[in-house]
């Protein structure tokens, strides 16, 4: 099994105030408003391969705990350096695009794209950071703030209407016309109590108002598993 497990049947509800029923756009790593499961990182058990060194110094494990505003344990750490090195099949000390897409499930994934500009090309105390909005230890804003940066596709702070259609359209493909796209992208900017066509991180922040309107997961399983 790889890194992601995509539930690609189950929506996600971005619930701007005042949208009944909610919106349903597309699936990222959260959980539905009306209780679907959630599409989580998580890891499964798997041989790990002959002659690799996984271990991590104490100093090294410290440093990176800091790194991580000790979001993760030094335990879990090591679990995800373990597998971690095992995605790097080249052992360059990042996960290329192509070792993420490798991935069946990460692959089947309609934001595999999306994904892959989030977490390629990234040493492990990068890819540790970015992980780190999912651990259960992450505050509310620290989880909307990854979930805004991953729909601020051109990354200038703002989630404009070409930001939304870049995202929804890896979503849905060809499902939607132009102009079913365009009332879409209106209503959501339009309930969102936006006036400028985009959102800041405020604004975004607004929309999620309720604690069940989304949720973030990191699954690590005990060392014994892998």
């Amino acid at each position: 099994r790889g890194l992601y497990e995509p539930a690609p049947t189950t929506p996600i509800y971005l619930c701007f105030r005042g949208s009944q029923p909610p919106l349903q756009l597309f699936a990222v790593p959260g959980r539905s408003r009306r209780g679907g499961a959630p599409l989580r990182v998580t890891r499964r058990r798997r041989t790990m391969g002959q002659g690799l060194s996984f271990d991590l110094t104490q100093d090294e494990l410290e440093d990176l705990q800091r790194g991580c505003s000790s979001k993760f344990s030094q335990t879990e750490i090591q679990i995800l350096y373990k597998r971690f090195l095992k995605l790097d099949n080249q052992k360059r000390g990042f996960i290329s695009g192509e070792e993420l897409l490798a991935i069946p499930e990460f692959s089947l994934n309609p934001l595999a794209q999306r994904l892959v500009s989030v977490f390629e090309n990234v040493n492990f105390k990068d890819f540790l950071q970015i992980l780190s909005a999912f651990s259960p230890k992450a505050t509310k804003e620290e989880k909307l703030r990854f979930m805004f940066n991953f729909h601020d596709v051109d990354g200038d702070g703002y989630i404009s209407r070409l930001d939304l259609e870049h995202v929804v359209r890896q979503r849905v493909g060809a499902s939607l016309d132009e102009s079913e796209m365009d009332r879409l992208l209106t209503r959501v900017m339009e309930e969102s109590g936006s006036k400028q066509e985009r959102l800041n991180f405020e604004t975004f922040c607004a929309c999620f108002l309720e604690e069940g309107d989304f949720s973030l997961d990191v699954d690590i399983p005990s060392d014994d598993e892998l």
